[in-house]
C-alpha cells in the first residue's frame, strides 16, 4: 500500500508539470530560456510532440516510455526540440540512463536522409528536481563513444530548492510555484506544531498569490495560466501535505477561496475532496477531470479576453 501513495503523489507531481507544459505557453517558453539559455519571445510557436515511445529490451521486449515533456518551439525561422523530466526522487546517476533512452526515441521520430547519410536531431535535455541537496550536480552529461568520435551532450539541471519567491517572479519561472512546497518539506511536523512558523509559511503563500495577481492584470501571466497554476499547486499540497492537516488547510486556503474562486476550480477540488481509490484508477479519474477542468479554463480565459477587448 506504502508503494500505491508512492506511485500515486509521483503521478499527482508528474501530471501538473504536463498540465503546465501542455496547456501554457506563457509557463513554458521563460522556463525553456532560463534552463537552456534561450531568447524566445512570447510570440514563439510551441507544439507539442508525442511522448509515447517503446524502447526494445534484449530478447525483442517492448518497453513503454513516457516522457514528462516533449516539445518543440519555433521562432525566426529556427526550431529546436526540448525533452524535460520532472522528478520528486533525489538525483541518481541512473537516470541519464532513461534520458538516453527517451532521447534517442524521440530522435529517431525526425531522421533526414542526405543521400545515403542519415541524420538524427536529439533534443535539448533537461531534468527539474523537486527534492535537492548539496551534492546534487548543476549539469550532468551523456557521452557516445562512436567509430567516428566521441559524441556529448549535456543534461541541464535545476532544482526547485536553489530559488526565492523573489527569483521566482523575477525571471518569470512560474512553472516552479507548485512545487515551493517542496522547500519546506522536512519542516513539515515542526511548522504543524509552531502557530509563529505556521503564520510565517502562510504569509509566503500570500505573498506568491499577490505577485500572481499583479502579473496577472499587468498582462506578464494569462488568466488560464493563472488558475491552472493555483490549482496545480493544490494538487501538489494535497499529496505533500496530507499528514499535515493545519499547514495543508492554512496553504491552501492561501491559494484559494478569496483570491481565486472560479466555478471551475471550486467543482474540481469538491470532487477532489470526496475521495477516490488510489493507485492507476484513481491517476486514470484525476486525468479526465483535469482535462474536463482545462477546457473549462480554456473558455473562462477566453470571456475574459473578449471582456477586455
Amino acid at each position: 500500500m506504502a508503494k500505491n501513495k508512492k506511485e500515486s503523489d509521483a503521478f499527482a507531481y508528474d501530471d501538473a508539470f504536463r498540465t503546465m507544459e501542455g496547456e501554457c505557453d506563457d509557463i513554458l517558453i521563460p522556463f525553456v530560456n532560463y534552463v537552456f539559455g534561450e531568447q524566445y519571445s512570447r510570440n514563439a510557436i510551441v507544439r507539442r510532440m508525442r511522448n509515447e515511445h517503446f524502447v526494445v529490451r534484449p530478447g525483442g521486449n517492448e518497453e513503454k516510455r513516457i516522457t514528462d515533456s516533449h516539445f518543440e518551439i519555433m521562432e525566426k525561422g529556427i526550431s529546436k526540440k526540448y525533452h524535460i523530466e520532472c522528478e520528486s526522487k533525489r538525483y541518481d546517476n541512473s537516470i541519464l540512463v532513461r534520458f538516453l533512452e527517451y532521447d534517442t526515441a524521440t530522435a529517431m521520430d525526425d531522421i533526414k536522409w542526405e543521400g545515403n547519410k542519415l541524420t538524427v536531431r536529439f533534443p535539448q535535455s533537461g531534468l527539474l528536481l523537486l527534492r535537492g541537496s548539496k551534492r546534487t550536480p548543476e549539469n550532468a552529461q551523456i557521452a557516445m563513444k562512436t567509430p567516428g568520435g566521441e559524441v556529448s551532450y549535456p543534461v541541464r539541471i535545476i532544482k526547485v530548492s536553489d530559488f526565492s519567491v523573489e527569483e521566482i517572479f523575477e525571471k518569470h519561472l512560474y512553472l516552479l510555484i507548485p512545487y515551493y512546497i517542496f522547500n519546506f518539506e522536512k519542516d513539515l511536523s515542526l511548522i504543524e506544531e509552531d502557530e509563529g512558523r505556521m503564520s510565517a509559511l502562510a504569509k509566503v503563500y500570500d505573498s506568491i498569490v499577490y505577485r500572481m495577481n499583479e502579473d496577472q492584470e499587468n498582462g506578464t501571466l494569462s488568466a488560464l495560466s493563472y488558475g491552472v497554476i493555483i490549482s496545480m499547486t493544490r494538487k501538489v499540497l494535497s499529496k505533500l501535505t496530507r499528514k499535515h492537516e493545519t499547514v495543508h488547510k492554512k496553504v491552501g486556503d492561501s491559494m484559494g477561496g478569496k483570491v481565486l474562486d472560479l466555478p471551475e476550480i471550486r467543482a474540481y477540488h469538491q470532487g477532489k475532496d470526496e475521495g477516490r481509490a488510489e493507485g492507476l484508477a484513481e491517476g486514470k479519474e484525476e486525468r479526465k477531470e483535469l482535462e474536463l477542468e482545462i477546457e473549462r479554463l480554456r473558455k473562462e480565459n477566453e470571456l475574459l479576453r473578449k471582456k477586455a477587448e
